[in-house]
């Protein structure tokens, strides 16, 4: 192993760690959380993706907006189609979630989201990261929750998957130092 080596990886390994300082700033600085109940009105976004997806989300927006029909007569919630999550779009800006989609995106409070395609190697499709997963970082989606109830077992509990930690944060963020050592990171 040589010196260049060791200092290529230690700069990944320094960029990675301001990257992830940097993340728990912003989260640190945004304050509370938001609190639904006293939101004048919710705005929901749907976002088909690609594939099934439009298909699929449309019948379950549609679903929603019967559930909710009350809150939409009242104003309380507003439904924002947000187009632009398919892959042919997301491959013409070489971005996981192109940037005027994003800010559509982050503009909602609830994101009702179809499939979207990741591209696999060896596809007809360019290397770019998987939609979801820039989107649990760039909205900071930091918990899955999992609710499972089973009422004739006693069972009502509430799994927390984590989001953007562990696996999730940095991806494939790895180095390959030389042919024969590899390092990669978790965050927690």
């Amino acid at each position: 192993m040589t010196d260049t080596q060791i200092k290529n990886a230690v700069e990944k390994f320094e960029t990675l760690i301001r990257e992830q300082s940097d993340r728990s700033d912003k989260i640190k600085a945004q304050g509370d959380f938001v609190d639904y109940e006293k939101l004048d009105k919710i705005v929901i976004g749907v976002c088909g993706g690609d594939g099934i997806g439009p298909i699929i989300t449309k019948e379950s927006a549609r679903v929603l907006e019967y559930m909710l029909a009350d809150k939409v007569k009242a104003g309380k919630v507003e439904f924002k189609v947000i187009d632009g999550l398919t892959i042919e779009n997301r491959v013409a800006a070489n971005k996981a979630i192109p940037d005027d989609v994003l800010e559509e995106l982050k503009a909602c409070h609830v994101i009702l989201k179809g499939p979207t395609t990741t591209p696999q190697q060896g596809g007809p499709w360019p290397n770019i990261e998987s939609a979801n997963v820039a989107m649990r970082k760039a909205l900071d989606l930091f918990a899955n929750l999992r609710p499972v109830k089973v009422p004739e077992e006693g069972i009502d509990w509430t799994f927390f998957r984590e989001n953007t930690e562990g696996a999730y944060a940095v991806g494939s963020k790895g180095v390959n130092v030389t042919d024969d050592l590899a390092v990669d990171f978790v965050v927690t």
